[in-house]
C-alpha cells in the first residue's frame, strides 16, 4: 500500500468522511415516514391551522342579499424545537496519532480510520432519530412531545381522538366487534378530521395485533367465499421496519392493517414505539411535518446560517486537549391536521 501525507491526508479527511458516512445505513423510520421534513433556518418553526366546517348553503329568496359568511381567523403556532448534540473526541479513536502525530501515513490506515470515525457519526446520528422516531410515536398516541431539558409540548388533541373501549369491550372477548372499532375510528376522521378519503392505515401494537387475530368475529369474516370484504395475507416486512398484513372493510371504510415491532432503549430496558394495547389510525394521506429548526452557531459576517437537519461540526479545544466532531439537529414532529389521529386502546 501506498503512503501518503498527513498534511495531505488531513486536508482529505473531511471529504473522505462525508464520502464513507453517506454509505452507512439509518435506523429504521417507519412512523417518521408520516411526517415529511422541512428545513429552516430560524430558532423558531410555525404552521398555521384553521378548522374547516362542512356546512351547507340554503337558498334564498331572490333579488336579496343572500346569507353573509364570516370566517374564524386562522391561528398561528410558534414552536422552538428541542435540541439535540452528540460529540465525539477524535483523540480517543483509535488510529487518531497515526493521522496527526506523524509525517506520512499509509492509505489503508487512512481509510480505515475514515470508516471508525464514520461508524461513530452514524451510532451519534441513530440516537437523535430515535428521539424523533419517539416523538412521532407520541404525538401518534397522545398529542403530546415529551422534553427533558425543555416545556413539554401538547397539541391538544381532541379528547374524542382518544378512546378507550374499556369494560368487557376489549378485543381479546370473542364477542366483541372489531370492525366497529375501526368504523367508528375512521367515522371520526370523517367527521371531525374531515378527510375526504375512504382509505385508513391502522398501527397495530404487539397485543392489539394478537387480540386481532385471535377474534372470532375477525376469523369468521376470513372464511367468507363468495363475499371478499378483507384480504389479510401474511406479514410483508417493509423497508422502514413496518409489517404489512392485509386490509378489512369496516362499514364504508378500507382500513389497511400494520404493525411495527421496533424498539428503542428507556433507561436500559427495550420500549417498543408503539403502545401494545392500542391501535393507531389515520388517513391515507396524512398532513404532518417533522420540522427542523436553525441549530446554535456562530455566524460569520456575510454569512447565511447554516441550515439542515442534521449539522456537522469539528473544533479542538486546547483548554480540553481534545479534538472534537459533533452533530446538532433541531427538529419537532408537528401533526399539521391534528384531527386526523385517532387513537384507540383496544387491550385491557
Amino acid at each position: 500500500m501506498a503512503n501518503i501525507s498527513v498534511t495531505d491526508a488531513q486536508g482529505l479527511f473531511t471529504k473522505a468522511l462525508v464520502d464513507v458516512y453517506k454509505e452507512r445505513p439509518k435506523p429504521t423510520g417507519f412512523l417518521r415516514s408520516f411526517f415529511p421534513s422541512v428545513e429552516s433556518a430560524t430558532k423558531e418553526v410555525s404552521i398555521e391551522v384553521q378548522r374547516g366546517t362542512e356546512k351547507t348553503a340554503v337558498d334564498v329568496v331572490r333579488g336579496t342579499e343572500g346569507n353573509r359568511n364570516t370566517f374564524s381567523k386562522s391561528t398561528e403556532k410558534i414552536f422552538i424545537p428541542p435540541f439535540y448534540r452528540e460529540y465525539m473526541e477524535l483523540t480517543e479513536i483509535h488510529l487518531y496519532d497515526r493521522l496527526y502525530g506523524a509525517t506520512q501515513i499509509n492509505d489503508g490506515i487512512f481509510a480505515q480510520y475514515i470508516n471508525n470515525v464514520a461508524d461513530n457519526l452514524m451510532d451519534l446520528q441513530a440516537k437523535i432519530e430515535r428521539s424523533y422516531e419517539k416523538q412521532c410515536a407520541e404525538v401518534l398516541e397522545l398529542g403530546t412531545v415529551t422534553l427533558n431539558a425543555a416545556t413539554s409540548i401538547d397539541y391538544k388533541r381532541k379528547s374524542g381522538s382518544k378512546v378507550d373501549l374499556g369494560g368487557g369491550n376489549y378485543w381479546a372477548t370473542g364477542t366483541n366487534d372489531p370492525f366497529a372499532t375501526f368504523d367508528a375510528g375512521m367515522t371520526n376522521l370523517s367527521k371531525t378530521g374531515k378527510i375526504t378519503t375512504g382509505v385508513g392505515r391502522a398501527i397495530l401494537g404487539e397485543t392489539a395485533l394478537r387480540d386481532l387475530m385471535a377474534n372470532t368475529k375477525f376469523q369468521a369474516r376470513q372464511d367468507l367465499v363468495n363475499m371478499k370484504l378483507d384480504s389479510v395475507s401474511e406479514p410483508l416486512m417493509s423497508a422502514e421496519g413496518a409489517v404489512y398484513h392485509g386490509t378489512v372493510t369496516a362499514g364504508a371504510y378500507r382500513v389497511e392493517l400494520w404493525s411495527y415491532p421496533q424498539y428503542h432503549d428507556v433507561a436500559g430496558v427495550s420500549t417498543p414505539y408503539v403502545n401494545a394495547k392500542k391501535v393507531i389510525l389515520m388517513p391515507a394521506n396524512t398532513r404532518f411535518k417533522l420540522s427542523f429548526a436553525a441549530v446554535p452557531q456562530l455566524i460569520t459576517p456575510n454569512s447565511l446560517p447554516t441550515k439542515g437537519a442534521y449539522v456537522f461540526g469539528e473544533y479542538k479545544d486546547e483548554r480540553l486537549t481534545s479534538h472534537i466532531m459533533d452533530i446538532k439537529s433541531a427538529g419537532l414532529a408537528i401533526p399539521v391536521a391534528v384531527d386526523q389521529i385517532y387513537t384507540v386502546q383496544v387491550v385491557a
